[in-house]
């Protein structure tokens, strides 16, 4: 039996790391979409949702397999239910490059948005993601602990944002769309940067047995 638990674990985490790939890649394609404002791009992303949907539904399955049917002790059994919550995390992630996907997909012909802050939360955002990724993929805590303090930096730019774009509506220097458009898409990064947290500290639960905010 140890022999099978072994190997659903080497599973998890490989599913686990594909997933987290997936997830990082469409954001990253969001991003693109959102520069270029590219609809065939938007639509690959829009569609390529089913796929990570697919792939969060499997992995649940076999972390429940294996604790209902393993049991699993002390260091496994954390890994397993850390793993659960950060399966949420990265769908939720997929889920919110779907969001700003669609957003730029449905902006009227010839709309644009001013992009040089919104540009610039994207990438806090992608970076501190790329830090939770690197975290998990090495049980790294000192990077997993980092976390919370990077998004400090994101939740200022994410109030600048929202400043820059309510004032500019008030000069009327930006239309209403684009200010719309502009604010859900801070919105969206903002709730990623949330999950790239959440995703470190379970990277903690699974090392130490504690989480952060207990």
């Amino acid at each position: 039996m140890e022999n099978r638990v072994e190997k659903s674990l080497l599973s998890i985490r490989g599913q686990l790391t594909k997933l987290a790939f997936a997830s990082v890649s469409a954001l990253k394609k969001s991003k693109q979409a959102l520069k270029t404002l590219d609809k065939p791009l938007c639509r690959q992303i829009i569609d390529g949702d089913a796929e990570i949907d697919a792939m969060e539904e499997a992995l649940e399955k076999e972390c429940f397999s294996v604790l209902l049917l393993d049991s699993p002790f002390a260091a496994d059994f954390l890994f397993v239910s850390s793993s659960l919550k950060m399966i949420t995390d990265l769908e939720r992630i997929g889920d919110y490059a779907v969001d700003v996907a669609e957003e730029v997909f449905y902006l009227p012909e010839g709309q644009k948005l001013h992009l040089d802050d919104l540009e610039l939360l994207f990438d806090y955002v992608l970076d501190l993601l790329s830090v939770a990724v690197d975290a998990f993929l090495n049980s790294d805590l000192e990077k997993a602990r980092s976390l919370s303090r990077l998004d400090d930096k994101i939740d200022r730019l994410f109030v600048k944002v929202r400043q820059d774009i309510a004032k500019g509506l008030g000069e009327k220097s930006i239309d209403p769309e684009e200010g719309i458009v502009a604010s859900l898409i801070a919105k969206y990064l903002e709730r990623v940067a949330d999950h790239a947290v959440n995703i470190g500290e379970w990277v903690d639960y699974a090392k130490t047995g504690a989480h952060q905010n207990s």
